[in-house]
């Protein structure tokens, strides 16, 4: 199987309405007000059953339910690999992996989400790993139980709410683990238990941080994500690397944090991306710099143009060695060097 797989339903077709810019309002609180989250598993199961059912390589389905109307929007598949980290983004543009048009309120590249290395396929491993970053939208995130959320890392099942959808992101690889019932399936569900990662670490994320946990929970780590364009992207002493930003009139320098890399760093046209081009072929939004895992990460967030290793075709995610050269859209060149501290 691909390693990426995706279905859209409800009358959903790319390209069927326009990737209109998002419209910025005053800031606003995602609305908390109760969504019974079960019942619509239960109810949009007979739709989404086989297809996980059907893989039984490790890896995570996202799908989306509309909260308006209780129906599944659609599912992306996404298998792990070996020594290989692998994402998906989910938004409004028809580029994104899991596109849903259903609500204007969702921007055009919403979140990122990205599954860690396995380090084999052998029945009994340790459980897939993945991370839910979002990419500096209006709105955000909500847990299941309405709290705001900025990222969040998994090893099990975990519910979140974006701008009228709610999006079930469930672990894949055991087809028995996809009952004929929809009442059945959710009770075999461990519960999420949510932890904030800032109670233990105020600066940001931990390079490694770790829950016990037992097969009737799944624990999911609040974390930050991409921080507020004007924030700090070092503090002291933290200083990783320097990234350079070549672009067609312009060359630009920052210095960034072990925090903020690990957190994630944005690329892209928009005066909140932290690395800003005056290049049109750049997407609003380009590429996702992340440290996770000790790799770094160039992670295309859906652009038209693409994100690539010189010399190499464009990819989702770029594995950034110490000479690596990418190259953004049609005319900028972005370079990273890590403090030789």
């Amino acid at each position: 199987m691909k390693t990426l797989g995706v279905s859209l339903w409800d009358g959903q077709r790319r390209g069927a309405v326009s990737n209109a810019q998002t419209v910025y309002r005053p800031a606003m609180v995602p609305s908390g007000r109760a969504v019974n989250v079960r019942e619509m598993f239960v109810e949009a199961y007979p739709r989404f059953a086989d297809v996980c059912r059907s893989v039984d390589e490790p890896g995570i389905a996202i799908l989306a339910v509309d909260e308006r109307t209780g129906r599944p929007a659609g599912i992306a598949k996404l298998c792990a690999r070996v020594m290989r980290p692998v994402a998906a983004i989910v938004g409004r543009h028809d580029h994104c992996d899991l596109y849903l048009n259903g609500s204007e309120a969702l921007s055009l590249r919403q979140f990122a989400v990205v599954l860690s290395p396995v380090a084999s396929w052998k029945p009994g491993e340790p459980q897939v790993r993945y991370r839910v970053l979002d990419l500096k939208t209006e709105l955000g995130m909500l847990d299941e139980e309405g709290r705001p959320l900025c990222g969040l890392r998994a090893e099990g099942p975990a519910i979140l709410r974006c701008a009228g959808y709610a999006l079930y992101i469930m672990v894949l690889g055991d087809p028995s683990d996809w009952p004929a019932s929809g009442a059945d399936a959710w009770s075999m569900l461990p519960e999420r238990v949510y932890f904030d990662e800032l109670e233990h670490c105020a600066g940001g994320s931990m390079p490694r941080f770790r829950m016990p946990r037992d097969l009737t929970q799944s624990v999911v780590m609040r974390t930050s994500g991409p921080r507020d364009t004007g924030a700090r992207l070092v503090g002291n002493g933290d200083v990783a690397g320097t990234l350079e930003i070549i672009g067609p009139e312009r060359r630009t320098q920052l210095t960034v944090g072990h925090e903020a890399l690990r957190d994630g760093i944005l690329l892209g046209r928009y005066a909140r991306c932290d690395g800003h081009a005056d290049d049109p072929s750049l997407s609003r939004v380009h590429t996702l710099l992340l440290h996770d895992e000790d790799r770094l990460l160039a992670i295309d967030t859906a652009s038209c143009n693409g994100t690539r290793a010189e010399g190499e075709e464009r990819a989702r995610v770029t594995e950034i060695g110490r000479d690596t050269l990418l190259r953004l859209g049609k005319h900028t060149r972005v370079t990273w060097r890590w403090s030789a501290g």
